[in-house]
């Protein structure tokens, strides 16, 4: 029997596939916990279980893939309230004076810049970083062959391939 450690150091065995577990993981992601916090909850799989169901089940494997896209909808929204969330912004010192709490405000920065740093690596597309790049290219025209002007301006520099009859009743090339 397989078995794997937990970060407690108990160890815990995997577990078989099972559509009601398999339920539970799926409900806890959309709801924004982790993989790990899952995994430690009580009568929940172990991460490798997870992982192995991933591995073997594709219905499992796509159901995990959509829940990880509403988990991180769901840090993006959690953002949001963190950001707007101004309780515990201040304190009363000893003195009885109001003063700004700067420890609550660097710990609610790190807290959205973790979930935007994670949605950025789940979720590149959407909320990674967007690269553009605006090139000119300078290429003095005199130096272009023909054929390269031709290109340039949506045409390919070969003759019609259809010969059409000119006014005499000879054959012309376009």
């Amino acid at each position: 029997m397989l078995t794997t450690k937990t970060g407690t150091g108990v160890r815990r065995s995997l577990q078989r596939y099972s559509p009601e577990l398999a339920d539970r993981v799926i409900e806890h992601l959309v709801e924004g916990d982790s993989l790990r916090k899952i995994c430690e909850m009580d009568g929940m799989p172990s991460r490798r279980s997870v992982f192995y169901w991933l591995k073997d089940n594709d219905d499992f494997r796509q159901r995990y893939e959509i829940a990880r896209l509403i988990q991180i909808e769901y840090w993006a929204h959690e953002i949001i309230e963190i950001a707007d969330d101004t309780s515990g912004d201040f304190i009363i010192n000893e003195r009885g004076e109001r003063v700004v709490d700067h420890e609550h405000i660097n710990r609610a920065r790190l807290r959205v810049d973790a979930r935007k740093w994670l949605m950025s690596k789940l979720h590149p597309q959407r909320y990674g970083d967007r690269v553009t790049a605006d090139v000119t290219v300078r290429r003095d025209l005199r130096e272009l062959s023909d054929t390269e002007l031709l290109q340039i301006v949506g045409r390919s520099g070969e003759p019609d391939p259809m010969p059409t009859g000119g006014e005499d009743g000879e054959e012309t090339v376009h």
